[in-house]
């Protein structure tokens, strides 16, 4: 479709109901392998991104798709319906070619971009460090320009899928006594320019990998600069908006899946000669996890609308990832104790939604810095400097 043009209600549900059908016959037999693993079943990309992951919010004139945020809204509820490490996976393929095509040049483009969004590459973004999470400025490793490139020396954490990915973006301090205004953002080819990944064992969305990045004298050439020294928090702001309403709508569809286990369960399971939906606490679990749910997903497309009016969303993102990732935390762990003892077992998977729905609350921002941001909004004062 056109860049920019809104789809109507009706081709917004003829698009959930093509995704849904697709991950459900396709994805969903291979998640309880793949978690069995650690692995992801790369070969399912190309496909996704026929419904519009990975380029759809790219402009048709870079070879993507131009669907709106509502509609990339639905997909990463759809997938988070799915598998948690899904939607994670396609949160990531997703924001870094819209970046590009926001941000490079035409030869970055050609280089870089072309590959990501023929899924002959994927994409990586490596921001946080261990003193440098929320606080940019604070960030240690540094890139010095040394003729036709640059040499990057430090260490970043908790990247996603950074040790099987080959094209990221790494954020490097190119003056540092400038905080962080003097942080850059480059293109890193891993064929090009090698790196160390050291994969680290994690609690969430287990068929990801997440790892530490380590740059040792890494050389980078000069044409893999984002823009000019110094606009790297800007490169890097047009990913984290987009970001935290992926996550909270992932988190959405997570919780909308424990409440269909949970409900099916409640209903089929008898206690005392009647079924478990019949006693009033259980209902009261269920009625609580579903108005949660329902209200999460509204602020999440409210926030996605924004997006589409041409808002920057600052405030309506960080509200949905607030509430998406409290309230659906709070519903995964009400489906959960439905369940009883059969909802800490594997094969029932609500065990899985719980520890995936958790991640919520913590990348693209922890809740914590979710209110920070918004009363900085709201009260024009800085909790933080």
């Amino acid at each position: 479709m056109s860049a920019g043009e809104i789809e109507s209600e009706f081709e917004l549900n003829e698009l959930r109901a093509a995704v849904r059908g697709y991950l459900d016959r396709h994805v969903a037999p291979l998640v309880e392998p793949h978690e069995a693993t650690h692995t992801f079943p790369w070969e399912i990309l190309p496909a996704l991104r026929e419904f519009g992951y990975v380029g759809g919010l790219v402009d048709p004139a870079d070879g993507g798709d131009g669907i709106s945020f509502t509609a990339l809204a639905v997909l990463m509820e759809e997938a988070g319906r799915c598998w948690g490490s899904l939607r994670t996976t396609v949160n990531v393929m997703t924001i870094v070619p819209y970046v590009l095509a926001q941000t490079c040049n035409e030869d970055q483009k050609e280089r870089f971009l072309r590959r990501l969004l023929d899924v002959s590459s994927r994409a990586w973004i490596a921001i946080t460090e261990s003193e440098a999470g929320s606080d940019a400025g604070a960030m240690r490793t540094r890139a010095v320009r040394e003729g036709d490139s640059y040499r990057i020396n430090g260490r970043k954490l908790y990247i996603t899928n950074g040790a099987s990915n080959d094209i990221g973006v790494v954020l490097a301090s190119t003056d540092p006594a400038r905080g962080s205004k003097g942080i850059s953002a480059f293109l890193v080819d891993a064929a090009e320019s090698p790196y160390e990944a050291i994969e680290m064992r994690h609690m969430s969305v287990r068929a990801t990998n997440n790892c530490e990045l380590i740059f040792d004298d890494v050389e980078v050439p000069a044409a893999n600069l984002i823009g000019a020294e110094g606009e790297g928090l800007r490169v890097a702001m047009r990913a984290i908006n987009v970001g935290r309403m992926n996550m909270a709508m992932g988190a959405v569809g997570i919780a909308e899946a424990a409440l269909a286990i949970a409900t099916d369960h409640v209903k089929e399971r008898r206690q005392f000669g009647r079924p478990l939906a019949g006693f009033q606490l259980v209902q009261r679990l269920i009625v609580e996890a579903a108005t949660q749910i329902e209200a999460a997903r509204r602020l999440g497309l409210h926030a996605a609308a924004t997006l589409d009016a041409g808002g920057q969303g600052r405030v309506e993102c960080s509200m949905a990832k607030l509430f998406c990732a409290e309230a659906c935390n709070s519903a995964v762990t009400n489906a959960l104790q439905a369940c009883g003892g059969a909802g800490l077992m594997e094969e029932m998977q609500i065990e899985r939604m719980y520890r995936d729905v958790r991640e919520a609350s913590i990348p693209e921002g922890t809740s914590e810095l979710q209110i920070l941001n918004i009363g900085k909004e709201l009260l024009g004062v800085s909790a933080l400097r």
